[in-house]
């Protein structure tokens, strides 16, 4: 009997990660067989830049992961992330098709499809995601599922993910060229909000945060639903690039001081704490006051957040997320980020965890594969036709998606 073997693949900007999963009949749950993280290459802030690079890496990184997970790997499900992405909103109106007034999956389909024609045409862009945020039925609005409810008009409100068309053909073109077969893709912060966000964070509020090496990108969820997302273009390469210069010295060697070293709060640290350049360069001789390596970290996280903070306040939403901030992604794990967020954003925060696949990772890398590991449940979802992972709205990712969403609604 065949195996169901499911893998996720996450290109970014540092690394590029590969999970492979199994999927047993009767079983809920995924089993981990294999991660592979390989160093990112030809890419800058989620873009392909160089696809001979791009694709090796890509190869490195799934050879690892099938060599742990002993079963060959020939195809994935993608994240899509990068400073590529842009988010707005639609609406749509139908009016209400059977005689009775009562509204079926079809006006639904029909609303949602309206919502895209009233999309401004770009040549140059493709729609990840249409998300119904909220339906009206007449002049009752705040409405989260309006199949069997009664009226004449049906309007939706939904929220739009799109990104560069050539930035998807590059990234796709990477992928096949390593000799793997695409299955669908999703935007990185909605798979990463599956593993790590509870049912009760979505509907009081919360914001997924996800700093990443190039880019950070959030989604910030309400009522149960996604009502705003976005990426900002500054994450953990910005921050090795800024300790090079100040601290003078190589790329890589930042990278591995701020890994050994880093910190984001500086007035916590003694001044006598200092870092010697010999550690990681036997012939320099410099030293450096660690607090000063953390105001330099500081720095350019507050540059993260003061954005953070305008995309907020663009939804009424500035410390008002009683929820708080979940955050992931590799550079989440710096030393006093949680409490730097919370100073910055004041709301609470915490790190996030993908609590069903604990048993099988090491809790210190977990966060910085959320994505990874949500890409899995978001294919698990899809691959059993069911729409529980959108807790309970359409989500829709180019054609394979709106005809199985569609198969599903038939009885």
């Amino acid at each position: 009997m065949a195996r169901n073997i499911i893998a996720s693949l996450d290109i970014g900007t540092s690394t590029v990660q590969t999970v492979v999963a199994e999927k047993k009949k009767g079983e809920e749950s995924l089993r981990i067989l294999g991660v592979g993280v390989a160093p990112s290459r030809g890419m800058r802030r989620g873009v392909v830049v160089d696809l001979e690079e791009a694709t090796s890496a890509i190869k490195s990184s799934v050879e690892e992961a099938k060599k742990l997970a002993g079963v060959p790997v020939r195809s994935v499900w993608l994240a899509v992330g990068g400073a590529q992405i842009s988010v707005s909103s639609s609406r749509g109106v139908v009016a209400v098709s059977r005689a009775d007034q009562e509204i079926s999956h079809e006006d639904v389909r029909r609303a949602i499809a309206a919502a895209e024609q009233f999309l401004p045409k770009h040549p140059n862009k493709e729609v990840l995601h249409m998300i119904p945020r909220d339906f009206k039925v007449d002049s009752e609005s705040g409405i989260k599922d309006p199949v069997g409810m009664h009226g004449v008009r049906l309007e939706v409100d939904t929220l739009i993910v799109e990104c560069g068309s050539t930035f998807l053909k590059n990234l796709f073109r990477c992928v096949e060229r390593a000799g793997l077969k695409i299955e669908d893709y999703v935007f990185s912060p909605l798979a990463a909000a599956e593993v790590v966000l509870t049912k009760r964070q979505k509907e009081l509020g919360v914001m997924l945060l996800d700093i990443g090496g190039g880019t950070a990108s959030f989604m910030v969820f309400e009522e149960g639903v996604p009502m705003h997302a976005g990426v900002v273009p500054i994450g953990g390469s910005h921050i090795t690039n800024d300790i090079a210069i100040g601290l003078r010295t190589q790329v890589d060697v930042a990278e591995e001081i701020k890994v050994t070293h880093g910190s984001c709060l500086p007035s916590e640290l003694p001044k006598r704490d200092i870092i010697r350049l010999a550690d990681f360069i036997p012939e320099e001789v410099a030293t450096y006051a660690r607090r000063e390596l953390a105001e330099i970290v500081e720095a350019r996280l507050r540059d993260i957040f003061e954005l953070l903070q305008k995309e907020l306040k663009k939804i009424d939403r500035v410390q008002l997320l009683p929820a708080g901030v979940v955050l992931v992604g590799g550079s989440a794990l710096l030393p006093g980020l949680i409490d730097l967020t919370k100073k910055e954003i004041k709301l609470p925060v915490e790190l996030g965890m993908p609590q069903e696949f604990l048993g099988g990772l090491d809790e210190r890398i977990a966060p910085s594969l959320a994505v990874s590991l949500g890409v899995l449940k978001w294919a698990s979802a899809r691959l059993t036709n069911t729409n529980t992972f959108w807790g309970g709205h359409v989500s829709l990712t180019g054609d394979g998606v709106w005809l199985r969403w569609l198969k599903s609604l038939l009885p």
